[in-house]
């Protein structure tokens, strides 16, 4: 192989490493919690957040094992800080399950998850470096 042949395929083998490194998406944390009474409720909390900002991104709670009488529940988000949001969670396949987007979360804040008809809730903290899972 000449060394014009061996220089080219580096410089390609180069722009498609670096092209792939700048197509990939910025990081983002994720983080879960789940209720431990294993003859009660298990209720869930898990955040798929943006690295480095105390934006949570979707947060989903799930309630893995409610009446089978249940197909939705009203589920309640806290956080620390006393701000409280609802939304409603509907049944898919065994297990009650909805999202959210809470928007902006006080940095070393807690978001905890309930849902109607359950005295079980499961939290998740917020860690402070920059206000991230």
């Amino acid at each position: 192989m000449t060394r014009s042949k061996l220089l080219r395929g580096l410089t390609v083998a180069g722009t498609i490493a670096l092209s792939a490194v700048a197509t990939t998406p910025a990081a983002h944390a994720a983080a879960s919690s789940c209720t431990h009474d294993w003859s009660g409720p298990q209720v869930c909390i898990k955040a798929d957040g943006h690295d480095g900002t105390p934006n949570p991104g979707t947060v989903t709670a799930s309630w893995t094992n409610p009446p089978k009488s249940r197909n939705s529940a009203t589920v309640y988000i806290t956080n620390s800080e006393g701000t409280s949001y609802s939304f409603k969670a509907k049944r898919s396949g065994g297990q009650i399950v909805g999202h959210t987007v809470p928007g902006l979360q006080p940095s070393g804040s807690t978001l905890c998850v309930r849902f109607e008809g359950s005295s079980h809730k499961a939290c998740l903290e917020m860690i402070n470096r920059n206000g991230s899972f």
